[in-house]
């Protein structure tokens, strides 16, 4: 009789906690669901907190609702291994805020701040110093991101594989260039509706991003066929390219790698000529 009143006694956090509660149930549990066994007691607090340190990634991604900001407030005292965190399109995201969290998750290689308008260059500097594991880094609508930003970036990261600096119109092309000179391994480059792109900077890319499989480069009013044939010529990974809002980029260039490139843009006439002698590319990408 005693024994059974002992098992009926037993609760949930009488299971082993590292071995299976963390293991087994934490991972099942969606935010929502570990926030609401917190507000349970003192011990279910203490459990899911706990749990916090061990937690890999932490997606918000446009969650605007009115208590989000505490739920994150709770997470950046408690998380310490993050490695993937998307705060895109939260606008409650603040230096204040955001600073803690990047500056105590250093293990961190994914970090999306995309249209988080409210953040300043000064949440950068943990990216910069501490996260020295970031290789995919989402920077779009960021309209505070600055070119001292950018070449800060520069010098202390370069196993960077994603960026994405689409709509970014403060950025100029040499500081865009210069990190291209120093990311060798990057693979995905967002550069849409960024003012500053011209066919220099698809050279660069051309000379110093031959691995690059992904580029966007949609709304790049200046660019032209001798850009693209660039990259035609020398970006044999390339994937996808994407040219809408291009005035200038034309099927002469396109030609050149279709149907072994996805462009998000059809055929428009079937070209009568290998243009390429024409396009006036630098003789340096001819013979590369």
């Amino acid at each position: 009789m005693a024994e059974d009143e002992e098992n009926d006694s037993m609760s949930l956090f009488d299971i082993a906690w590292e071995d299976v509660l963390y293991v087994k149930l934490f991972p099942l549990l969606s935010l929502k669901d570990k926030f609401n066994l917190r507000c349970c007691s003192k011990l279910a607090k203490t459990f899911v907190d706990h749990g916090f340190r061990r937690m890999r990634e932490v997606n918000l991604s446009g969650n605007n609702s009115a208590t989000v900001a505490l739920a994150f407030e709770v997470l950046a005292r408690n998380c310490r291994n993050v490695r993937v965190l998307n705060l895109a399109r939260c606008r409650w995201v603040e230096d204040s805020n955001l600073f803690p969290f990047l500056q105590d998750n250093h293990r961190l290689t994914k970090i999306n701040l995309t249209d988080c308008s409210n953040v300043t260059t000064r949440s950068m500097q943990p990216i910069i110093i501490a996260c020295k594991q970031v290789t995919t880094l989402q920077l779009a609508h960021c309209h505070w991101l600055t070119i001292g930003a950018i070449e800060a970036l520069t010098l202390h990261h370069t196993k960077i594989q994603e960026l994405d600096v689409s709509y970014c119109a403060t950025l100029n092309e040499r500081c865009i260039s210069v990190f291209l000179l120093n990311c060798r391994a990057l693979r995905t480059l967002s550069l849409a509706n960024v003012p500053a792109v011209t066919d220099n900077l698809l050279f660069a890319i051309a000379k110093h991003s031959k691995l690059i499989k992904h580029l966007n480069l949609i709304g790049c009013y200046m660019i032209t066929d001798r850009g693209i044939g660039a990259l035609a010529l020398c970006c044999k990974e390339l994937e996808s390219l994407m040219v809408r809002e291009c005035p200038n980029v034309t099927e002469r260039s396109l030609a050149l790698i279709r149907g072994r490139v996805f462009i998000d843009r059809p055929r428009l006439y079937q070209p009568d000529m290998n243009m390429v002698p024409n396009m006036g590319i630098p003789r340096l990408y001819l013979q590369v």
